[in-house]
């Protein structure tokens, strides 16, 4: 009789961790979509036929967590092909699902690499997987694990038993920082496009565009933009919990109302024309509480139909709130030009 070999070395190593990589993914969104791995089985360290299987998306960062819990460990990880899209978004996209759990088992032939039949899962993919269908398609039964990936040693370590703990869903205020960038960046780039054709009208003069001009017209615009911005997508998230009211596009709202009154009172060309003072007292409120609402898609505070409502009535608001910047915008525009 042949033995069994004792580890799968035909499947490869886990990539490594990618420090850089994790950064860039959490302030770029064009990177962020392509941050991912091959789909299929890969393993960390030498596991034999008798280690344990971790199923996982193969969004690259999930990828990293799991590689940095799991070092100085023998596990075969199988990798689905979510997209790119980490574990409890493509649950919910129906990405991390029973068919492509099925699809991967037959792909890489891991029926034949381990002993036993049992996959283990992260809890946040329970939504889209039906274990009784997997086991009846496939022979494997699952066991879901923990949260986070920094418990599954421990949990492994404990026969498959979960505390409390390990099954709750934390998102502290350093959980919330993280998530920052992802919203400030992408609203940084639409005020600086906003930015820019407003100090290129700002600068127009019948000679042509003056900078000194267009610097002296835009400058108030630029500190309400960075305010709206750091009122929009940085205070709401931050301050989730301490903010009142249940709705994030309220919440930042009142953040947003907040940083266009401080901007009324601390800049004096805004409190000596009225145009500008009236826009900055629509717009920033409006594009704060529209950031924030943009982190309903980055929390565990909210529901699918619970957005889905919340948009409905918000919706018109945004665009009465747009028609009326715009509208304060030319008029105090056309004052600029009538007194420079």
């Amino acid at each position: 009789m042949i033995a069994s070999p004792k580890c799968d070395t035909a499947a490869p190593h886990l990539p490594p961790l990618n420090f850089m990589g994790d950064v860039l993914c959490r302030v770029s969104d064009k990177f962020r979509m392509k941050y991912s791995i091959k789909p299929g089985l890969y393993r960390i360290g030498n596991p034999s036929q008798e280690s344990n299987v971790l199923v996982t998306a193969n969004y690259r960062l999930t990828c990293n967590h799991v590689r940095k819990a799991m070092e100085n460990r023998n596990v075969h990880v199988l990798v689905l092909n979510t997209r790119g899209i980490n574990v409890w978004c493509a649950a919910g996209k129906g990405t991390f699902c029973t068919a492509e759990i099925v699809r991967q088992l037959t792909a890489s032939d891991l029926g034949s690499k381990v002993s036993h039949r049992t996959l283990i899962l992260p809890q946040l993919s329970a939504s889209g997987v039906n274990a009784s269908k997997l086991h009846k398609a496939s022979g494997f039964t699952i066991k879901f694990g923990p949260i986070r990936a920094s418990d599954i040693p421990a949990y492994l370590d404990n026969n498959f038993s979960a505390t409390p703990d390990m099954r709750r869903v934390r998102f502290s205020i350093v959980d919330r920082a993280k998530l920052v960038p992802m919203e400030a960046v992408p609203a940084l780039k639409t005020l600086g496009v906003f930015l820019l054709i407003a100090a290129i009208l700002f600068g127009i003069t019948r000679t042509g565009i003056i900078f000194k001009q267009a610097l002296a017209g835009v400058w108030p615009i630029v500190v309400a933009g960075l305010t709206s911005v750091f009122t929009g997508s940085g205070l709401p998230p931050l301050l989730l919990p301490f903010i009142p009211g249940r709705a994030f596009s309220f919440k930042g709202f009142c953040t947003g109302l907040i940083g266009a009154v401080a901007v009324f009172l601390f800049l004096q060309p805004v409190r000596t024309d009225v145009f500008l003072a009236a826009f900055c007292l629509v717009a920033m409120p409006a594009f704060s509480s529209y950031q924030a609402f943009l982190f309903t898609g980055s929390t565990t505070f909210t529901s699918p139909s619970g957005v889905k409502a919340e948009l409905k009535i918000a919706l018109p608001l945004y665009l009465a709130g747009a028609g009326i910047s715009l509208v304060l915008f030319a008029a105090a525009l056309y004052r600029f030009w009538r007194f420079s």
